[in-house]
């Protein structure tokens, strides 16, 4: 089963990557689908996005405006990967 939702998570990463320039915009959303899916399913890529979200201030910003604007099952995977505060 988790080799169909990371083939499914590259799929969309390429479907987005060919499509984020064009004037629809549906490149950023298939993107962030696939990197929703990509940290759903492996605890390693959620830490690395946990340590990459601490150490920089803006991809923290961006991914938690993702969160507040996602539906919830999304959100919720997403709003695991925050830092922890110390």
């Amino acid at each position: 089963m988790k080799v169909f939702w990371w083939f499914l998570a590259a799929v969309l990463i390429v479907a987005g990557l060919a499509t984020v320039w064009l004037p629809i915009p549906t490149g950023v959303p298939l993107l962030a689908l696939g990197l929703v899916v990509i940290v759903g399913t492996s605890r390693g890529a959620a830490r690395m996005l946990r340590s990459r979200r601490r150490k920089t201030r803006q991809l923290n910003h961006a991914i938690t405006w993702v969160e507040d604007r996602s539906p919830l099952r999304f959100a919720r995977i997403l709003k695991r990967t925050r830092p922890r505060k110390k």
